[in-house]
């Protein structure tokens, strides 16, 4: 199973219960869902296809699972970036990457500008303020709330996770759908 429709069938299954609890937002594994189909709609409007990169530069906060998992619904990669690179490293890990789009924070655009503006095809960069306050990625939120899945393979790309770099320059680690739900499901069955 890949992990697209692993949170569509969650979001059936589970759908009233509580998916994710940020501050003061509340979101139900429905409501999650249906974020995530709305955002992953944005993305393929904007050319995004099965194996392009999706760059997400953003802290622990809602707008990161709904990004991770659009990417995944589309066949994409999620490229999960450390929110304290300077511009410096984002611009090699764009441009070694080949990601297409980057979400991230109005606090932290600026800098995921600036690593934009020295590759040869600058990234879409779309921005959130929160879920609760106005932003292209709130925008995006408003619908449609359904998404036709492609065909992906389990062996098909998932998250792209940069190495350290300690004896060179940072390396992509690439797991799989099948790496990821396998791990999930060890997580919720750790004794089988």
């Amino acid at each position: 199973m890949d992990l697209g429709r692993m949170l569509e069938e969650t979001g059936r299954n589970f759908a009233g219960k509580t998916a994710l609890i940020h501050n003061e937002t509340i979101l139900s594994y429905s409501d999650l869902n249906k974020f995530v189909n709305s955002f992953a709609n944005k993305l393929k409007s904007l050319g995004v296809g099965k194996g392009d990169k999706i760059a997400i530069i953003l802290p622990n906060i809602p707008e990161f699972v709904i990004s991770y998992f659009a990417a995944q619904k589309i066949g994409a990669v999620a490229v999960t970036l450390n929110i304290m690179s300077t511009a410096f490293e984002l611009s090699y890990l764009l441009e070694n990457s080949d990601s297409r789009v980057v979400v991230t924070t109005g606090q932290l655009a600026p800098r995921a500008e600036e690593a934009c503006r020295a590759m040869p095809n600058s990234p879409a960069i779309i921005v959130t303020n929160g879920l609760d306050q106005p932003s292209p990625f709130k925008d995006a939120l408003q619908g449609p709330f359904s998404f036709e899945i492609p065909e992906i393979e389990e062996d098909a790309p998932a998250v792209m996770i940069y190495t350290s770099g300690l004896t060179g320059k940072p390396l992509g680690a690439v797991l799989t759908h099948k790496n990821l739900y396998s791990q999930s499901d060890l997580l919720r069955n750790p004794l089988q």
